[in-house]
């Protein structure tokens, strides 16, 4: 009987162990799908930046802060995404800096006479690389292994 209960008992504790861990993981995954949004934010409005040739100096401001607010929505969780990227973290810090200076680089705010074809195309493909790293780290933060890849990494 004693064998039992201490079974039932470890089995239900590890159960709600396991449920608590997925729960966390799952807001993880939920707050990667959210910073992929705000990075396809980002890449539309540098996109439309670049592929436009704006009519006035107030067109151009519009589109230029259009940019930076877009930009301004995926730095708030830059320090969460490095923690969650795991050994992509420095990847991912080095992607995230070269898209920014994509964006804004060049004849950025600046009165332009012609589209940048070009950097638009850069801008799509870093993104593209950022948002499939992300997927990645979802996958890995979802999985029981990255429990014990922790474990290991704390314990050492």
């Amino acid at each position: 009987m004693w064998e039992k209960s201490t079974f039932l008992v470890v089995g239900a504790l590890l159960g709600w162990f396991l449920q608590q861990y997925r729960v966390a993981r799952s807001e993880d995954a939920a707050l990667i799908n959210e910073h992929i949004k705000d990075i396809e934010k980002f890449c539309d409005a540098a996109q439309a930046y670049w592929l436009k040739v704006p009519a006035s100096q107030d067109e151009e401001r519009a589109a230029a802060a259009k940019v930076r607010a877009a930009h301004a929505a995926t730095t708030h969780l830059y320090s969460e995404m490095d923690s969650l990227c795991s050994a992509e973290a420095s990847k991912y810090r080095e992607m995230s800096l070269e898209l920014f200076n994509l964006a804004t680089g060049g004849a950025f705010e600046s009165s332009r006479t012609s589209i940048d074809a070009e950097r638009a195309i850069d801008i799509y493909d870093l993104t593209a690389q950022i948002v499939h790293l992300l997927r990645r780290a979802r996958r890995d933060v979802l999985s029981l292994g990255r429990l014990f890849h922790r474990a290991i990494d704390v314990g050492a």
